[in-house]
């Protein structure tokens, strides 16, 4: 917010005219990104129908990838102020999930929480330097050889005995409390349903949760083709498959640049998780999470979910931090090998409880973070908690998450009783296939009309769309066998002589592939 207007309520020379409740206290939530963003909102339920506390929200200069804050400010609704204001105001508290930003200048008692799966980041380093973690060294938690946070928040034990090591003199300041993101997932499983539903995952799929952090070594960065060559060898009615991807990522590069990266991933179906608070949700709907040394990737070890690992810099992880253990446990997706293969046997094999020691590590206090949080945050604040219980909301999801396959690789295959099974595959990514297994027995293309491969909608078997209106003229431009009209669960074939099939119920284009079949096939 550099060079914004200073606001004059409520804080500010003469807060006193404009406020409404005048008396409040003020507490500062400093967002240096939207990765700060996602655990400080874990945060803000702290303070839920207190009369006597107001939020304010501010994100500093120092902030190296400070895209997408305000319009995360501009979607909450909250109250924000230039960093130069926050600077030359006094507040009742300030809260922090980084540590740069000259936080020490702040004119407030200050709390600095993880923005990441406890302390587990190593910087880089010079080969003569020793290992530093970040956030439980000394150049982030020391100004001039004094503490900075008045409290620093740990979620699990091991982090307080690194911490005695590092840095001897911040472990005053330290509380163990556990992990608030952790406890706010744990609390949204019962809306597993619910959250697949959002995603378009139907009863009869496994959801594929594909994670990536940012920089890179991490599995993006590394394996860039993963999504595509997963979604190459993945039958679309068996499997679905999201991405997360860190905020990093997103507002580093810019969300337009993201989605044309994965633009063919998206028109195969592809489910690209909104980068704020999404992420959680998508977890808890997943059966299996492939990811890297990033926090998405353990609290998905710490729901008990399958994991494999595509891609873990050791020298990025924190010795004895549960990411650290997660590396030495979880196994590797090998791209050397067919990856549905691995896919279908690490769902196959896993056993609940085989990550236990990840998700012992993640937090010493499962599901008792806000309370512990609350209590400190009062203490700081000089006022007693309010009298009802904490708060510890579900997490959002929106429906409009998911993206829909638009051309498909069809096979299919008649059984002695004439029955014709139908594998689908995005053809999209048909390129993602880098493997010969499995191969693609005499399959046709379904290729929606307004499809932006010109090549491939002139390809196309079978064409699909929403509007009858389009049928003839869809006949006369492209070579298609057949022309397929659906609705959500209403499908009506147009063949090139005028005649029309009506269908009622299922999968409407898997009618249509059914049909062509039958009509294509040669009676044995």
């Amino acid at each position: 917010m550099s060079g914004a207007s200073w606001v004059r309520s409520p804080v500010g020379v003469h807060a006193g005219r404009w406020a409404t409740l005048p008396g409040t206290r003020k507490v500062l939530f400093v967002v240096h990104t939207v990765t700060s963003a996602n655990r400080l909102l874990d945060l803000v339920p702290l303070f839920d129908s207190d009369l006597r506390v107001q939020l304010v929200f501010t994100c500093p200069d120092a902030s190296a990838i400070r895209g997408g804050v305000q319009e995360c400010f501009a979607e909450l609704g909250v109250l924000a102020i230039p960093w130069e204001q926050a600077l030359h105001t006094e507040f009742d508290l300030a809260i922090a999930a980084n540590h740069s930003g000259n936080l020490h200048e702040l004119r407030a008692p200050l709390m600095i929480v993880s923005h990441g799966v406890g302390y587990s980041k190593n910087p880089p380093r010079t080969k003569i330097e020793e290992p530093r973690t970040y956030g439980l060294s000394a150049p982030w938690l020391l100004h001039e050889g004094h503490v900075v946070a008045d409290a620093l928040v740990l979620s699990h034990t091991e982090q307080l005995d690194r911490l005695r090591t590092s840095v001897p003199q911040a472990v005053p300041a330290a509380i163990v409390a556990g992990d608030p993101c952790l406890d706010r997932i744990r609390a949204s499983r019962p809306l597993r349903e619910r959250y697949r539903a959002a995603l378009g995952v139907r009863p009869d799929q496994k959801l594929v949760v594909v994670s990536s952090t940012w920089s890179a070594r991490s599995l993006f960065g590394s394996w860039p083709d993963l999504f595509r060559q997963l979604l190459a060898e993945l039958p679309v009615d068996d499997y679905r498959v999201a991405a997360i991807l860190h905020p990093h990522v997103w507002f580093g590069h810019g969300p337009h640049q993201v989605r044309l990266w994965l633009a063919d991933c998206l028109r195969a179906g592809l489910t690209l998780v909104p980068p704020l608070e999404g992420w959680g949700a998508a977890l808890v709907a997943a059966d299996l999470v492939i990811g890297d040394a990033g926090a998405t990737t353990t609290y998905g070890a710490a729901l008990d979910r399958p994991v494999l690992l595509a891609a873990f810099p050791e020298e990025d992880v924190a010795q004895g931090s549960c990411v650290d253990v997660l590396g030495a446990t979880a196994p590797r997706l090998d791209p050397g090998r067919s990856l549905r293969a691995q896919v279908d046997q690490t769902l196959a094999a896993f056993v609940p409880g085989a990550l236990q020691k990840v998700t012992d590590l993640v937090s010493s206090y499962p599901d008792e973070a806000a309370i512990r949080l609350r209590a400190r945050a009062y203490q700081l604040l000089d006022l007693p908690e309010p009298d009802h219980g904490v708060q510890v909301p579900p997490l959002r999801l929106e429906p409009s998450t998911k993206d829909e396959v638009t051309a498909y690789r069809v096979t299919t295959e008649f059984d002695a009783s004439a029955t014709v099974t139908v594998t689908r595959y995005p053809a999209d990514v048909f390129r993602g296939r880098l493997l010969a297994e499995p191969s693609l027995a005499d399959p046709h293309l379904v290729v929606h009309a307004e499809h932006p491969d010109r090549a491939l909608r002139s390809a196309a078997d079978i064409v699909f769309c929403r509007d009858e209106a389009q049928t003839a003229s869809l006949f006369d431009e492209l070579d298609c066998y057949l022309v397929a009209v659906i609705a959500e669960d209403h499908c009506r074939v147009h063949l090139r002589d005028g005649r029309t099939i009506d269908h009622d119920g299922g999968d409407p284009l898997r009618f249509a592939s059914e049909l062509y079949a039958h009509l294509t096939t040669p009676p044995h």
